[in-house]
């Protein structure tokens, strides 16, 4: 669709209320009433997609049905067509009642997540939850006078429902007239023929009822200094007041002192709270006494723990019984709380031994595979260098004319020995390793 938002150009409101006659003194469990929305009225958030628009109101589907012929129409409009003509307004075959069916429930979920806005308080809500949202939410939607067990017939926005009845005339304190009292301000603000007037500080033009709001705003306003409860007596109007707190002598000593009296107040709640929990103390400590002097009578009964033993040891409240009984709760509370915190520190230190016995075993196999890989490494740089030596040996060193040592005078007579002990020299270390 090429327009932004969907709706009938038909003036009647989008909704209407169902508002049953109440006799005087019947009592109902609630105010709302219930709301039956047109769809086709509601405004729609974006476009809407093509495939969900009825072809012949242009509005997207309501109850939404499938021909034989497998197009969508909205019940009431296809029903309305082949009032006229049996044929289907799209491909012009013949259609019957007969062959109509219910659309499929896919098509109902995408019409119910549309995007709607409220037509009461222009909340963007799905399409589906307008009538409860209506019904039970919505702060701009009519419900019940709170007065109607007294006979009032009038309705009120719910957010002016928890106030009494106001459906009463009263004397607009600006014109005199008389208007309703849930009327009177719009009246005073729209109507009112004397709603407007000029203040007397900066000669602006004012509402009436607006005059406590434009205080905050006027430049001519006489404001005193924000730390005059600690001294400061400085008076001036707004424009010149801003200047006065950046240089006023109290701006370092009023932090100070409203920080003070923070604490103060803070000292003084907690001395009502010990105050309170030494009553309680005290009551508890007269209750075990007179039931320790009972005992010394008697074995304790049952009877005993009354608060009619309690008068004995001198005057008592009457809520004695329950501030002693909320005293035990709290007791049984703390200690299983006590309780508690102790079965959790141990079972967090058991979690904690048991990762610790299971990461052991691993630590000690990395440590040990770090150990081997040092120790082949090792001889693996061991190896290298003896062959490196035996290949110096062999071809490095030459036969010269002091290389004779033999009894024949040739050099070569004392080579092949040693490269056959270098030789077995290393297959020894290699059978070792």
């Amino acid at each position: 669709m090429d327009r932004p938002h969907t709706h009938l150009s038909d003036p009647s409101p989008p909704f209407q209320i169902h508002l049953p006659p109440v006799s005087p003194g019947t009592a109902l469990p609630n105010l709302n009433l219930k709301h039956s929305v047109d769809s086709r009225a509601l405004t729609y958030d974006g476009t809407v997609d093509e495939n969900l628009v009825c072809p012949i109101c242009r509005c997207p589907f309501v109850n939404p049905v499938l021909t034989g012929c497998d197009h969508v129409f909205c019940r009431s409009c296809i029903l309305g067509s082949l009032s006229h003509r049996s044929l289907c307004p799209i491909d012009r075959l013949p259609l019957s009642d007969d062959t109509i069916t219910k659309a499929p429930k896919m098509v109902f979920n995408q019409l119910d997540s549309l995007s709607v806005e409220c037509p009461c308080c222009k909340a963007r809500i799905s399409r589906s939850t307008v009538e409860n949202h209506l019904e039970k939410y919505c702060l701009d939607a009519f419900v019940r006078c709170p007065g109607y067990i007294e006979g009032c017939p009038q309705m009120v926005k719910r957010v002016d429902s928890e106030r009494e009845c106001l459906h009463f005339l009263v004397d607009c304190p600006d014109c005199s007239e008389e208007v309703e009292q849930i009327e009177m301000k719009d009246h005073r603000e729209n109507h009112c023929t004397e709603r407007l007037m000029q203040c007397e500080r900066c000669d602006l033009e004012i509402m009436r009822c607006e005059e406590k709001q434009h205080e905050e705003s006027c430049p001519e306003f006489i404001r005193i200094c924000k730390w005059a409860e600690y001294g400061c007596q400085y008076k001036a109007v707004s424009r010149k007041h801003i200047l006065h707190l950046e240089s006023c002598q109290f701006k370092l000593i009023g932090p100070l002192a409203a920080s003070l009296k923070g604490e103060i107040s803070q000292l003084e709640d907690k001395v009502l709270d010990l105050k309170v929990q030494n009553e309680l103390q005290s009551r508890r400590i007269k209750f075990l006494e007179t039931g320790s002097r009972t005992s010394s009578d008697r074995p304790m009964d049952l009877t005993d723990l009354s608060l009619a033993n309690l008068s004995v040891s001198g005057p008592t409240d009457p809520s004695d019984s329950g501030n002693d009984y909320l005293l035990s709760l709290l007791e049984a509370q703390q200690t299983r709380i006590n309780q508690l915190t102790a079965e959790l520190s141990d079972f967090q230190g058991k979690n904690t031994m048991m990762l610790f016995n299971e990461t052991l075993p691993i630590k000690n196999e990395l440590a040990e595979l770090r150990s081997t890989q040092q120790v082949t490494c090792m001889h693996v740089r061991w190896l290298l260098r003896l062959r490196l030596q035996e290949n110096q040996r062999r071809f490095g060193v030459g036969p010269g004319p002091g290389s004779s040592s033999g009894p024949d005078g040739g050099g070569f007579g004392n080579d092949l020995p040693l490269s056959r002990r270098l030789s077995d020299s290393t297959r020894d270390v290699t059978t070792k390793l």
